[in-house]
């Protein structure tokens, strides 16, 4: 018997050895690291608070800005179709026998039914009293081709539709960056969570190594369950350098998310804990369809598509035009008027059977496209609010289970002083508890990942943490 505990101890000395080296390595690099660097920065920070300062902050969300306000301007160049549109034309000129100076003008006017009035006016001044003014105001009408007001409107019913797919793409970026920012906050939350867990288990550990020296010197328990119990605080120093090191990595990502420098250490300041009816997910399928930002601009392609597949129609039929003109030149105030007819029927052209023939398979497309994101949000419903029941649901089973290790190890504990346990089994139930814990962090963040994605799928994101897009202006 005393030969197979001399064996089993040289086993394990050298493990020892080697995990104290590792750890004492790891926190004398850690150290090092910190060290070389700039002091941190500490910032006791909510959740709102990350927030509130992303979207402040975050140059993602100022480019898309940016890009929305020139895009919302090519819709306003869009609308100003039927504005008249005036220009000015002066010269001057000179030679060896006359020196002349005019100016012309030119005022452009559509009308919705696709027609235009066009008013220009053109004056010359010579030096050789030879002047001459000249008036024309001339109406174009189309009459197949490009006519009436369904036609003409297009351009600019489509900006606008494509003004509405910017803007709720732009609502869309803002959402997508609170997703990010309480994702990486409650990793934040977590790490945090799991470098206290590693304290706490080691304070554990070192009482239990103590517990252990004081009773080897009562004579109640052998020399050799110390040695269990030295293992258990290097394992534990070795988890507790790996937890802060998610930590490290976990605020490197929020810092990066926030735009803050690389010097700021984030605090959270925020619970882990799941509360029954945290969560609203008694939501019908068509109050979310008309929520979500990616099926609203699937109606809007839609809409754009039947606009195009109307105007690749209109291009098949014959260009037959209607013009009437007024001119009245001075000297002399002789008026002319005219009135023309005009036609351009291609042959052997079939430019425009393919035009019509692509809009036709676009706006197919789009329909079967609509068609199939309903589907798939109907099934990303179901399956996040079935996350959110069943994660609430481990969450609880989870609690249960730390609870119950919390037990055991006081258990194993006081059987260990009465000599009826050993260190190696107090370790054992040392290492359930510690994963129960961590169990109960991992569930607890998998159900309030559920939440945020179920708010996402159901396009309350924004509406649930009070954001509005009117702080980033129009």
């Amino acid at each position: 018997m005393q030969r197979i505990n001399s064996v089993k101890r040289s086993d394990i000395i050298p493990k020892v050895v080697f995990i104290c080296t590792t750890a004492l390595f790891a926190l004398a690099f850690q150290t090092s690291i910190v060290a070389d660097s700039e002091p941190p920065v500490l910032r006791n920070m909510t959740l709102k608070d990350a927030i509130r300062l992303a979207l402040e902050h975050n140059r993602f969300i100022l480019d898309a800005h940016s890009d929305r306000v020139v895009k919302h301007f090519s819709l306003q160049v869009a609308e100003d179709r039927w504005h008249p549109r005036v220009s000015l034309k002066p010269f001057v000129s000179r030679d060896r026998e006359d020196r002349i100076a005019g100016a012309s003008a030119e005022v452009i006017l559509r009308v919705q039914t696709g027609g235009q009035f066009t008013i220009q006016w053109d004056e010359t001044l010579s030096h050789n009293f030879e002047d001459s003014r000249k008036q024309t105001l001339r109406f174009s009408q189309p009459l197949l081709k490009g006519a009436w007001k369904e036609i003409d409107s297009a351009p600019v019913r489509q900006a606008r539709l494509e003004d509405q797919i910017n803007a709720l793409g732009f609502t869309g970026a803002v959402s997508d960056l609170v997703e990010r920012v309480i994702g990486s906050y409650r990793s934040l939350i977590g790490a945090t969570r799991q470098v206290q867990i590693s304290i706490t288990s080691l304070s554990r550990a070192r009482q239990q190594l103590e517990a252990t020296r004081s009773l080897i010197e009562a004579g109640r328990v052998a020399e050799r369950e110390a040695l269990h119990s030295e293992v258990t605080i290097a394992n534990r120093k070795l988890a507790l350098v790996r937890a802060r090191n998610r930590l490290d990595a976990a605020n490197a990502e929020l810092v990066a998310i926030l735009n803050l420098s690389p010097a700021n250490r984030v605090n959270p300041i925020g619970r882990l804990e799941a509360e029954h009816g945290q969560g609203e997910t008694t939501l019908r399928l068509e109050e979310v369809l008309q929520s979500r930002i990616d099926y609203k601009q699937a109606e809007l392609r839609l809409d754009i598509a039947h606009i195009k597949l109307s105007l690749a129609r209109d291009n098949l039929l014959p260009d037959v035009s209607l013009a009437v003109e007024t001119t009245r030149e001075d000297p002399g105030r002789r008026t002319d008027s005219s009135v023309r007819l005009d036609a351009h029927i291609p042959l052997n052209d079939r430019s425009t059977e393919l035009e019509h023939l692509r809009a036709q398979n676009e706006l197919e497309k789009a329909q079967r496209g609509l068609i199939g994101l309903r589907d798939l949000i109907g099934i990303e419903l179901q399956q996040t609010i079935n996350d959110v029941e069943v994660g609430f649901q481990l969450t609880q089973l989870a609690l249960k289970a730390r609870e119950l290790a919390e037990e055991n190890l006081e258990i194993e504990k006081k059987k260990f002083a009465q000599g009826l346990s050993s260190s190696f089994e107090v370790a054992a139930s040392e290492d359930e508890l510690v994963r129960a814990e961590q169990d109960q962090v991992e569930t607890t963040l998998s159900w309030l990942d559920a939440l945020t994605r179920f708010d996402r799928v159901s396009g309350h994101t924004l509406e649930r943490w009070g954001i509005g897009l009117e702080m980033f202006g129009r």
